[in-house]
């Protein structure tokens, strides 16, 4: 059977494990772990305490996190609400929240620009961000005029091999050549892979969630062999479902 290492946290890829459960033998190992912010959500708390004209999420994460720190009964009024996703969309209406913009392409440059026109109106955004990560958002949106608050909403950290998250399995069965296809979900994984397994990471096939995610790895000398259609765990078990089709006929 063939087996697929999914290497974001567990409870983030329901849709991966609902779609290929059945098909492959699933192997877990995170490669970056996501916790609450260095400074205990003071920032985000008090970043929370003043009004916007919009709240933009860039990641599932940062809804629970801004979700878990709201007042018992927050409505936003006349706040509007932006997903850089579906899965982030999904995650705001799912809490009884209405998303008023999602891009077209599920990217940060692409969520940027479809509120550049707000900014330009001088509006306020609040960015419920990680603690890495790029910048394109808030400088754009400061470029066109717009107020823009920052707000560490959760902390991004690699997984090292004395991490709780670390299976050396894993690390024996990748050098073995025992792992036949291997997720790349975001830049940031994309990163954490090439250190954690080094050349051994060229014993797997690599599938990569973005274009972006798909340029870091051959940055560092690493070819995909698929890429999801956008940027979505639904479009990257399809991606897999044919991969697996046409690498065995």
């Amino acid at each position: 059977m063939t087996t697929l290492l999914i290497t974001r946290p567990q409870k983030q890829v329901g849709e991966l494990v609902q779609r290929l459960g059945g098909e492959v033998e699933l192997l877990f190992q995170p490669t970056i772990a996501i916790g609450p912010p260095d400074d205990g959500y003071r920032g985000l708390d008090a970043a929370l305490e003043r009004p916007y004209d919009w709240l933009v999420f860039s990641s599932v994460n940062g809804v629970e996190a801004w979700f878990s720190r709201l007042p018992e009964g927050w409505r936003p009024g006349e706040t509007r609400l932006a997903a850089i996703g579906p899965g982030t969309r999904d995650a705001l209406e799912a809490r009884g929240f209405e998303v008023a913009f999602v891009p077209e392409v599920f990217r940060a440059e692409f969520l940027a620009e479809g509120l550049v026109s707000e900014a330009k109106k001088g509006r306020s955004f609040l960015l419920l961000r990680a603690s890495r990560g790029r910048e394109i958002l808030a400088e754009t949106l400061s470029s066109a005029g717009g107020n823009v608050v920052q707000a560490v909403a959760y902390s991004s950290v690699d997984v090292f091999p004395d991490s709780p998250e670390w299976n050396p399995e894993i690390l024996e069965k990748m050098e073995r050549g025992e792992i036949d296809w291997t997720t790349v979900t975001s830049s940031a994984i994309a990163e954490s892979l090439v250190r954690l397994f080094g050349e051994s990471l060229r014993k797997t096939k690599l599938a990569s969630i973005s274009s972006l995610t798909t340029h870091v790895l051959e940055k560092h000398g690493f070819s995909v062999s698929v890429e999801a259609a956008e940027a979505t765990m639904d479009a990257l078990a399809d991606a897999l479902r044919r991969a697996f089709r046409s690498f065995t006929t």
